[in-house]
């Protein structure tokens, strides 16, 4: 008996299971067909488990947290110091391409703080601001300023902007680039309307939705919605601002004096002619001169060469000067105990001849 109600209540226990778990996948799979029966206009039925649950708690909490059409364009962080954008700003891709414009100039200027707030009233007078600015060195004992300005006015005042800069300080170098964003703001604006339908569309369902797991399927959803919209309408945001202002980053140098520019001039054939001599005249008189200089550096190298080769020099002649007194101290000795073995040999020959006398006497 015992045996029999402990496998009745394993296999109690195992089918509870497998129903909660049938039960829990009709749910989900419940939530999409009741999104394509909102979509082609059938009525949505909750299921039976949940009616007990009133989603009006959730929906008001979705309605505290998420924001009315449009009123997420308000809450847009704009940059410190820039003018404002009102809401109803829209850019029309079909009145022509939409251009960012970006310039680069390097000036010089003797007199620093009269260009630097020259720039900057005339920068304010053009509805524009100083978006990021700059500057080192002190301007004293000859230690000359540098400043960098990162400026922002709008596109159409921006080749009045450059025309004072060239006016007031000596324009060294200068380089413009445009970046045609065009297609990706009418994607973005596309994409923006397509998921502000979604997201109407996810509060009807919501308003609808008596399932909890729906109801939380749904409120994941919105969030996602929600928080990519926000995303498309910060970048359309960012868009039209680079759109209306252009950006002109200025590097001004304190100088003593400044550079002249030359106009542009046509060179002839001749004057190419007299560039070559002059540049053949300036290249030899250039190697003298190195060559001269390069004999100075070596001087102190050929000295001490000079040294160490006499020195080497007279070792060698005194050694050879040796070798030749040494020979001749030989010779002559040779030549002393040569004439030395004659004179004995004379002596003998002479002591020979007496005897030889004498004895030829004596016969």
């Amino acid at each position: 008996m015992k045996k029999r109600f402990l496998i009745t209540m394993i296999a109690g226990v195992v089918a509870i299971s497998l129903i909660a778990g049938c039960s829990s996948t009709g749910t989900k799979n419940e939530y999409f067909d009741n999104v394509q029966s909102f979509n082609s206009g059938a009525t949505y039925s909750g299921s039976e488990s949940a009616k007990g649950f009133s989603s009006s708690g959730i929906r008001e909490m979705s309605d505290e947290a998420a924001f009315e059409e449009g009123e997420y364009i308000e809450n847009v962080v704009s940059t410190p110091g820039s003018p404002e954008l009102s809401n109803d700003v829209n850019i029309d891709p079909s009145q022509g391409r939409l251009l960012i414009r970006t310039v680069s100039i390097t000036a010089e200027t003797t007199n620093f703080n009269a260009v630097a707030s020259n720039l900057d009233s005339q920068v304010k007078a053009l509805g524009g601001y100083i978006e990021y600015s700059s500057m080192r060195g002190t301007g004293n004992n000859r230690d000359l300023r540098t400043g960098t300005y990162t400026v922002r006015v709008p596109a159409d005042k921006l080749d009045s902007l450059i025309d004072m800069v060239g006016d007031s300080c000596t324009v060294t170098s200068s380089n413009e680039g445009t970046t045609d964003v065009t297609l990706e703001y009418v994607d973005t604006k596309a994409r923006l309307e397509s998921l502000r339908v979604e997201y109407q569309q996810l509060l009807e369902l919501l308003d609808k939705a008596e399932d909890l797991d729906t109801i939380i399927i749904l409120q994941n959803r919105i969030t996602d919605v929600r928080y990519e919209i926000e995303s498309s309408e910060s970048r359309i945001r960012v868009l039209e601002n680079q759109v209306q202002f252009a950006t002109l980053t200025l590097t001004l140098q304190e100088v003593l004096e400044e550079k002249e520019v030359e106009e542009a001039h046509v060179v002839t054939y001749g004057e190419k002619v007299m560039d070559q001599f002059k540049d053949m005249w300036e290249n030899t008189v250039e190697f003298f001169q190195d060559l001269l200089l390069g004999i100075i550096a070596c001087i102190p190298g050929i000295i001490f060469l000079g040294i160490v080769t006499a020195v080497v020099l007279i070792i060698v002649f005194s050694a050879r000067k040796k070798r030749r007194a040494r020979r001749a101290k030989a010779l002559a000795e040779k030549e002393a105990k040569a004439k030395a073995e004659e004179a004995k040999s004379a002596e003998a020959n002479k002591e020979e001849t007496k005897v030889e006398k004498k004895e030829e006497g004596k016969e």
